[in-house]
């Protein structure tokens, strides 16, 4: 098995890139999948899309089972997409239709199953119907109003209410009732058409701001919940304030005696603070140096050493010092033992005498150089070209020295070239001790 070291590192990180995308599309999308999704996709044809965005909700009876899943456009038609639960069976006759979920104007698809087996394919334009909206309802009355005549309508409304005058009273008030308000109608009849387009462009602005109205509701609901749930906590609050005042104005009239003087006392002191400003002002200008130096030297490590002089004068200190000094065994007048040295006095030591050459304890001459000391064998092969085995001559071992050691006497001399000169004593280095008297009286 090959280890993870002598891999491809590219085809690893390639692989696991798009494993981290695999993932992250599944987790957002996990619904649309076929084998994890518990629910069915469907679609179905609009003549207009009436408001309804993604994400709206799908109702059937009156209970939420989807929501809607795209809105877009496929022609001259609105092709909707929405996804509802698995459990809810769709006939093949099923209608759907956009309705009004609240009065600011959200919208929702409504669907009604009807029909035997399932709905394959879209829901078809002729089973389905659009949203009423309120501006398209206040512009067609806009549009009624428009068209009618209004004195024409205040004239036969006058004459009806003639030619209803012998008529029983409750009858001909009603009628003449009728009349006043046509008249009333025809004289306000600008400001009423100006009333109705006001109203058209406020319901197109809360149509176009219902999400965030509905946002705004539902946070209010949120608020006021939350106040409701404390209010318990705002009355025991309110309740420990006005006992705490209450406790606040008692102390302040029992200790009226003593806080009186107090206060006095406290203007006193702020008097003289004001008559000080100058100098507390310049007193706290020079506490800024000292506290910049102070912190730099704080911060150069984890420790502080502070050394202030003469806070304790020197004559009430001094038998502490000598006393913990004898108590050691030491004079604070004379340095300790460890600084003390004598002075360089005598004369320099005897230079050593020179080495004698080493005996070597055999007979003959000795052996300095190491070849002359290494012997080959008596069956050596000749020497080669090349410096290797064989090429030490046999060497014949002098005679023993005689038992006992080599005979005594005096060492070999060196050789000529490596013999040392006897080096000549220097003269004594005569100098005088500390106190030490001389001839002539000179110290």
């Amino acid at each position: 098995m090959t280890s993870f070291q002598e891999r491809n590192h590219l085809t690893i990180g390639i692989v696991g890139i798009a494993t981290l995308v695999a993932l992250v599309l599944g987790t957002w999308y996990y619904d649309s999948i076929p084998l994890i999704s518990a629910t069915k996709r469907y679609s179905a044809y609009f003549a207009e899309a009436g408001g309804l965005t993604p994400h709206a909700e799908v109702q059937v009876a009156g209970i939420t089972v989807g929501k809607v899943s795209d809105v877009e456009l496929d022609g001259r038609q609105v092709r909707v997409t929405f996804r509802v639960s698995g459990k809810v069976r769709l006939g093949d006759r099923t209608e759907a239709a956009v309705k009004t979920k609240s009065l600011l104007g959200t919208k929702m698809l409504g669907v009604t199953p009807r029909g035997d087996g399932w709905q394959k394919g879209p829901i078809p334009i002729e089973r389905t119907t659009p949203a009423y909206q309120l501006p398209d309802a206040l512009g067609d009355l806009s549009a009624a109003i428009s068209g009618i005549d209004t004195d024409r309508l205040a004239d036969s409304l006058h004459t009806l209410a003639e030619t209803f005058q012998d008529t029983p009273p409750d009858l001909r008030v009603a009628v003449q009732g009728v009349s006043r308000f046509a008249k009333t109608i025809s004289r306000r009849d600008n400001q009423l058409r100006t009333l109705l387009a006001n109203a058209r462009k406020s319901t197109n602005v809360l149509a176009q701001r219902s999400d965030q109205i509905v946002r705004l509701v539902a946070e209010t609901d949120a608020l006021l919940s939350q106040i409701n749930a404390e209010s318990v906590a705002l009355g025991q609050l309110s309740a420990n304030i006005s006992l705490f005042s209450r406790e606040i104005s008692g102390f302040i009239d029992d200790n009226q005696e003593s806080l009186t003087p107090l206060l006095d006392k406290l203007n006193g002191v702020l008097t003289i603070v004001e008559q000080r400003k100058e100098k507390l002002q310049e007193w706290l200008k020079r506490f800024n140096w000292h506290a910049l130096g102070l912190g730099e030297a704080v911060s150069a490590g984890p420790f502080f050493k502070a050394y202030v002089a003469n806070v304790v004068p020197g004559q009430f200190i001094q038998p502490y010092i000598e006393s913990a000094f004898s108590d050691l065994g030491l004079d604070p007048n004379v340095l300790l033992p460890s600084d003390r040295t004598d002075p360089q006095v005598g004369q320099p030591g005897t230079p050593p005498l020179p080495v004698p050459y080493p005996r070597t304890g055999q007979g003959g001459p000795p052996r300095v150089y190491l070849p002359d000391a290494i012997t080959g064998n008596a069956d050596d092969q000749p020497c080669p070209l090349n410096w290797g085995t064989g090429c030490y001559p046999l060497r014949e071992e002098p005679p023993a020295p005689p038992p006992g050691g080599a005979p005594p006497g005096p060492p070999a001399p060196a050789p000529q070239d490596q013999q040392s000169a006897p080096v000549q004593p220097q003269k004594p280095i005569f100098q005088t001790a500390p106190g030490e008297v001389v001839q002539g009286g000179a110290r």
